[in-house]
Order: structure tokens, then sequence, then C-alpha cells
């Protein structure tokens, strides 16, 4: 083989090395950067439903207690509307109680759960496709954390406006 065509053929396996060194490069980053955008989205959650407990539930749950009692004195047709609506509150009152120490439980898990499979990504321990796969039951867990509480957001919205005017109506 003459040199030229040898050093022909070394700089074509040297391209070709670099292209796949680059796309190999390109693969975890991309990776990286989703597990970065869903930890932020699990922070930002995490945030939100401090803010719903701090502002919004409290209040929601004081509100409840004086709607409950001012029942008695409303006129005799009022009370079977009002009760229904004070029943939906009181019951999004208790799912809430119920469910915020698991979805507490479930944020941290999740940082956790992603904080290592970013790890493991950047240390070259999954292969693609197994790291594709564990990324997108991550994103799916992470999008029904976030529906969860933007349930809880819509809900005490929707009740503090029926707590306040079932308020208006004493």
């Amino acid at each position: 083989m003459s040199p030229k065509r040898l050093f022909n053929k070394m700089m074509s396996f040297i391209g070709l090395a670099v292209i796949a060194g680059t796309f190999a490069a390109c693969q975890p980053k991309t990776l990286v950067d989703e597990i970065d955008a869903l930890e932020k989205q699990v922070k930002a959650d995490a945030q939100t439903l401090s803010q719903l407990e701090a502002k919004q539930f409290m209040r929601l749950e004081k509100d409840f207690i004086a709607c409950d009692s001012m029942l008695q004195y409303l006129h005799p047709e009022a009370v079977e509307e009002s009760l229904q609506q004070l029943q939906l509150v009181g019951a999004y009152i208790e799912q809430f109680k119920a469910t915020r120490p698991v979805m507490l439980a479930d944020i941290d898990t999740t940082l956790l759960q992603l904080s290592r499979l970013k790890a493991d990504i950047e240390s070259r321990y999954l292969n693609d496709s197994l790291a594709n796969l564990y990324l997108e039951e991550e994103t799916q867990h992470v999008e029904r954390l976030s529906h969860q509480v933007d349930y809880f957001k819509d809900r005490f919205e929707n009740s503090q406006k029926d707590l306040d005017a079932l308020k208006k109506m004493r």
C-alpha cells in the first residue's frame, strides 16, 4: 500500500473516530441537560407545595371552619348548596393532609434518583439505551408529581373562591 493511500485511510479513520467521539460526548450531555431540567421542575414543585401549605392551605382551613360554623345562621334554602360546597372543600383539605407527606417524600426520592442517574450517565456506567429508559421513567414520575401539585393548587384556588362567596352570605 502506498504511503499516500495509507495516510488517507488513517485520516478517514481519525475523522470517523472524531465524529463518533463527538456524538458520544453530546449524548450524555443531552441526557444530563434533561436531568437538570427535571431537577429544576421538581424543586419548583417543592417550592409551590410549600407555598400552598404556608399561604393557601392555612387560610382555606381557617375559612372552612368559619363557614362551617356559620351554616346554622343561613336561610334553609341556602344551607343545602352551601353544605355541598363545604363538604367538597373539606374533602380537599383532608386529601391534602393525607397526600402532602407522601408528596414530600416523593420529592426527596425523585431528587435522589435524578442525582444518581445523572452520576451514572456522567461516569458512563449506563449504556445509552438503559440511560434513556431510566430517564423516561423519571420524566413520567416528575410529570405525575407536577400534576399532583397543580391539582391541589387549582382546587385550593377554586375552593377559596367558594368560601369567600359563602362568607359574603352572612
